[in-house]
């Protein structure tokens, strides 16, 4: 092996997965298995290899020659055919001395994790990023790289009862209220009792339907209104576009009044209202694009630092975030998702996701199949919302000026549910139970079938 190739010892990942073939069942096997991950190996093939054998495991099938073959097989995947599998078992010396071969494919494994850290640095450099915030993502990436080597120590459950007890204590303390962020919208704060600490929340939405805005509603109510600190992460908008929607929603004024610049004494007023606000709120921007989850993560930790009270992270959106390597697109958004709750537990703060959801026709309404890359999303997600327009899909809809926001998950309060909303300039506020029934009912008269005449009875 040159200096210039990766870490790596093929022959023993083969006497690994040889082993595992010839007698799955052994105490050996089942803790290999318990320890190793697929990416330890350094070929696809083994990768692949080993990823099968662990999926039949799970479904309670022991992986010999046959069983792991034809699986395989079956998914299409390219991992040389039985004659390579057959070779495995062959040469392997057997189970006895898997622990050793272990040790040497996760010494390896760990190796080219720290090659690539170096890689990502080198490459931050020559961006001409700043050296803090390369320190900032290398201390965090190899924290990220030692707990995945060594994994986090456990505790007794008696030792969670002092934390519980203090977080019962803040709840007691606020006589009932809600215990989490309040978003500033009554009936959604009610359904889920505030955004829980150290939760990942998706904002989804076709396209045009509002899920930006509505990011921004939250972020007012929370950095104007309730003078907290929040991070506002857009890749989408400039920092003067983020800025101008903000100075409309804050100060009720129509958007094409500030684009148009014809504002007149009273829209002035207002503007001067909202310029004041907004320089007493706790909300920070940042319209750097294509930004990765470690860029991300080193900012909050550098923002911490100076500003401990942090209440919330915003995040405008999944498709515009630099992916990482991985083998499939699915899989490389599933690693910023997980990589994202990761940084809300750890910061205990709050994450709200904005991403796009797949376009679908009237009548229907978005649900988990409309979200794009869904496995991955829903199983991070501690809270998913919908942010729908019916009359964005179909302009004839007598529901003129209603966003729906629909709740499709809450993992902590089970909210589930719609709220109606409607959007005055550049804010989201609740709309009225009244109007919202007689909308609907409207709308259900418009849909019904018309009942067809009876023909007239021919005379006796």
């Amino acid at each position: 092996m040159t200096t210039n190739e990766p870490s790596q010892n093929i022959e023993v990942e083969g006497h690994i997965l040889g082993a595992l073939i010839k007698d799955i069942t052994h105490s050996n096997c089942r803790e290999t298995l318990d320890s190793l991950a697929d990416e330890d190996f350094y070929s696809m093939v083994h990768r692949i290899i080993y990823r099968g054998i662990k999926a039949l495991t799970e479904q309670k099938i022991p992986a010999d020659l046959v069983t792991l073959s034809e699986a395989l097989e079956r998914n299409g995947d390219d991992f040389g055919g039985f004659i390579y599998l057959a070779e495995l078992n062959r040469n392997t010396p057997g189970v006895y001395n898997l622990g050793s071969y272990v040790a040497i494919v996760k010494k390896h494994s760990q190796l080219r994790k720290l090659a690539l850290i170096i890689s990502n640095a080198n490459e931050l450099i020559n961006q001409g990023v700043e050296a803090s915030e390369i320190i900032e993502q290398l201390d965090c990436d190899l924290k990220d790289a030692s707990i995945s080597s060594s994994g986090a120590e456990l505790r007794h459950i008696k030792q969670v009862e002092g934390d519980w007890l203090d977080r019962l204590q803040e709840r007691s303390d606020r006589g009932g209220a809600i215990s989490g962020l309040c978003t500033g919208i009554d009936e959604l704060d009610e359904r889920i009792n505030g955004i829980g600490d150290e939760s990942l929340v998706i904002v989804a939405g076709a396209p045009s339907m509002g899920k930006t805005l509505f990011c921004q509603t939250i972020a007012a109510n929370v950095g104007v209104n309730q003078k907290k600190n929040v991070m506002f992460f857009s890749m989408e908008m400039s920092e003067i576009e983020l800025f101008e929607r903000f100075v409309s929603g804050v100060g009720n004024i129509p958007a094409k009044d500030l684009r148009s610049a014809r504002l007149g004494p009273d829209g002035l007023g207002k503007a001067e209202i909202a310029l004041t606000e907004l320089r007493k709120s706790g909300i920070y921007i940042t319209d750097q694009p294509k930004q990765s989850v470690g860029q991300i993560r080193a900012k909050v930790r550098r923002h911490l630092n100076k500003y401990p009270d942090l209440s919330c992270i915003f995040i405008d959106y999944l498709g515009l975030m630099k992916l990482g390597k991985a083998d499939r697109h699915d899989i490389a958004i599933g690693n910023i998702t997980r990589d994202l709750k990761e940084l809300a537990k750890e910061v205990k703060v709050p994450i709200v996701l904005c991403t796009q959801a797949n376009r679908y026709k009237a009548p229907a309404r978005p649900n988990m199949a409309n979200l794009k890359d869904s496995s991955c999303i829903e199983a991070d997600a501690d809270l998913i919302m919908f942010v729908h327009r019916q009359e964005v899909l179909e302009p004839e809809t007598l529901l003129k000026g209603v966003t729906e926001l629909i709740i499709a998950k809450d993992r902590h309060s089970d909210g589930n549910g719609t709220v109606h909303l409607q959007k005055i300039n550049g804010a989201f506020v609740p709309l009225s139970t009244e109007a919202v029934a007689r909308m609907e009912h409207e709308e259900s008269l418009r849909l019904a079938p018309i009942p067809q005449a009876k023909p007239a009875k021919r005379g006796m």
